[in-house]
C-alpha cells in the first residue's frame, strides 16, 4: 500500500528546513515529550507526543504527535482489512475544517505499510495554547459572566457542529478545550480527538454526544444544565419533550 501523506502549506518551510517532511523523520523526532502512555488497543500501539517548535513567523508553538502502529479498524472503504484509525481522524479533522467545524489543526500527516509489514501512521496538529479542556477548566475561578458564557459558547459549537452533520461519538469533557477571548467577551471552543467522528449524524448520534457529555461532566448544577439544553436547542423555554430530554440527560445519582 503506498503512502497518503499532508503537509500544511504555512509550516512547509519549517518543517523543510528541519527536515520533518516525513514519516520516519517524525517517528524518530528526538528530544519529544510523552503526554500520556501509550494506547495498546486494536493490536496496535497509540503514543502522543508533544514538541515546541518555532513557526515561520519565529513564534514558539506546541505541536501533538500522535505515531501509530497498526491498529487497524474496520470502515466502508476497507471493510476487511481494516485501516488506522489515525487516517480516519485525519480524514474527519480535514471535512470539519471545510465545514467551519472548530478542530485542532493537522499541520502534517502520513501513513504507509513499512518494510516488516507493519502499518505505521503519524498525525501532527497545532497544540491548542492558551486553550484548557473543560475537564481542567476552574470554573470556581471564572467570573458569573463568563460561567454564563462558557455554557453559550461551549452549547452554540456543539449545535454548530450538529448542525453541519458530524458527531463526536466519543465527546467527553477532555475532548472540548476553551480559551476566553476578552476583546470578544466569549470563549474560543475547540474539539479534539474526533477519530470517531461520523458524518452523516443523525438524531440518535447527536443525542449520543449529549450524553456522553453530559454523563462525565462533573460539578455542573442542574441549572446551568437547563440553560445548555436551552441554549443548544435554541429555545427560551422548554417544553415537556424537552424536560424529559433533559431528565434523561441528567447525571444519574449512584446507588449505594
Amino acid at each position: 500500500m503506498g503512502s497518503r501523506s499532508f503537509l500544511a502549506s504555512d509550516w512547509r518551510a519549517v518543517f523543510l528546513t528541519r527536515g520533518l517532511s516525513d514519516l520516519d523523520a517524525w517517528w524518530t523526532l528526538p528530544d519529544v515529550e510523552r503526554v500520556d502512555e501509550p494506547n495498546y488497543r486494536y493490536g496496535g500501539e497509540l503514543s502522543v507526543y508533544r514538541v515546541r517548535l518555532a513557526d515561520g513567523e519565529g513564534r514558539p508553538r506546541s505541536l501533538y504527535i500522535k505515531r501509530q502502529r497498526d491498529q487497524l479498524r474496520p470502515s466502508l472503504r476497507h471493510p476487511l482489512r481494516g485501516e488506522p484509525t489515525l487516517v480516519k481522524e485525519f480524514r474527519a479533522l480535514v471535512d470539519c475544517l471545510k465545514r467551519g467545524i472548530p478542530v485542532a489543526r493537522p499541520v502534517f500527516f502520513d501513513s504507509r505499510t513499512g518494510a516488516d509489514g507493519h502499518r505505521y501512521t503519524v498525525l501532527v496538529s497545532l497544540g491548542l495554547d492558551g486553550f484548557e479542556s473543560l475537564d481542567r477548566l476552574n470554573r470556581l475561578a471564572l467570573s458569573p459572566v463568563q460561567r454564563w458564557r462558557l455554557v453559550q459558547d461551549v452549547a452554540d459549537a456543539l449545535r454548530y457542529m450538529h448542525s453541519r452533520g458530524v458527531a463526536h461519538r466519543t465527546l467527553y469533557p477532555k475532548h472540548i478545550f476553551v480559551a476566553w477571548r476578552p476583546a470578544l467577551g466569549r470563549f474560543d471552543v475547540r474539539f479534539i480527538d474526533l477519530e470517531k467522528a461520523r458524518h452523516p449524524a443523525g438524531a440518535a448520534h447527536r443525542l449520543r454526544d449529549m450524553e456522553s457529555l453530559s454523563r462525565r461532566t462533573q460539578g455542573v448544577g442542574l441549572h446551568d444544565r437547563l440553560r445548555f439544553l436551552q441554549r443548544y436547542l435554541g429555545r427560551s423555554r422548554l417544553n415537556a419533550a424537552d424536560r424529559r430530554l433533559l431528565r434523561l440527560l441528567a447525571p444519574k445519582e449512584r446507588q449505594s
